[in-house]
């Protein structure tokens, strides 16, 4: 994978747009509907909700968001939301009505699913970026469901069991949690408190989530994409903290008491997702997925 510079990741992101990494990953989430055939995630407000300058001006040159790296980061992209809807659609079919998506950045999922009937979404995101992110939703005429709970959360500053205590959250009952494209820019401390508390929770809750590996598991190409990206986190104020090894991540989920784990590596990824295609995108291993249940 040949990476030329850090425009490379998604270009520049606009001052007062408090989490850049959110805009980001909801432009190549975006990107996807328009370069990509099959579609693997299905998303019809993933353009929308960028605003009208934004879809323009990607409708206008998508190939821009199709160099090496962004086609092995939107591939990424797309698996780890369209995993993380399945696992939940899973949990609903036992029983499981709370849904929580930690770090929800410009996530659509509250807004596009049609079957929320007796369920409740909770979005737990840091109070500007919500902020900010239903203005968005304003502009794109996009409905804020009844269903759809805005939890305002610093994961480094608060508890979950604070704040989804306060937003009418059943303690005493079963959730399923979606945690993607949070857990690098946490310290561990933060990362293994908030597994303790979904592991305290009733039987039948679970999460799935995404880890950055460690550099040593990875190719030269590999860690060169890891340093640029982080490299490029870190220049917007969203520095990465925590990178694991699968073994370890075993080993704390089992430590706080969940009993099913479910590991998803890039080539599991790739035979189910991109089997058969010709286009080239691929599940890079500079991430990985895990969905664990108590």
């Amino acid at each position: 994978m040949k990476i030329r510079s850090a425009e490379e990741i998604g270009g520049t992101v606009p001052d007062q747009v408090p989490k850049p990494s959110a805009l980001r990953v909801a432009i190549v989430r975006a990107a996807h509907q328009l370069l990509d055939f099959p579609i693997v995630f299905e998303d019809p407000f993933a353009l929308k909700i960028l605003g009208v300058a934004a879809e323009d001006s990607l409708r206008s040159d998508p190939l821009r968001y199709n160099t090496p790296l962004l086609k092995a980061l939107r591939a990424s992209l797309v698996v780890r939301s369209r995993l993380a809807e399945e696992e939940w659609a899973c949990s609903k079919n036992r029983g499981v009505r709370q849904y929580v998506i930690l770090g929800a950045g410009l996530d659509t999922f509250a807004y596009r699913s049609r079957d929320q009937a007796g369920g409740r979404v909770f979005e737990v995101d840091l109070p500007e970026t919500q902020f900010w992110k239903r203005g968005c939703l304003r502009a794109a005429g996009i409905n804020e469901p009844e269903s759809l709970t805005f939890v305002p959360m610093d994961f480094e500053q608060s508890t979950l069991a604070e704040k989804l205590g306060e937003a009418q959250f059943c303690l005493d009952e079963p959730a399923f949690f979606s945690w993607l494209g949070v857990t690098m820019y946490l310290g561990k401390d933060a990362f293994v408190n908030t597994l303790r508390f979904i592991a305290s929770l009733a039987g039948g809750s679970g999460v799935v989530f995404d880890y950055g590996v460690t550099p040593g598991l990875l190719s030269a190409g590999e860690r060169a994409a890891v340093e640029l990206v982080a490299a490029r986190a870190a220049e917007h104020g969203e520095s990465w903290k925590s990178l694991f090894d699968p073994a370890s991540i075993a080993e704390i989920l089992r430590s706080q008491r969940f009993s099913e784990l479910k590991e998803f590596g890039p080539e599991e990824l790739n035979d189910r997702y991109f089997s058969g295609r010709t286009d080239g995108l691929r599940k890079s291993g500079i991430s990985r997925l895990i969905c664990a249940r108590l």
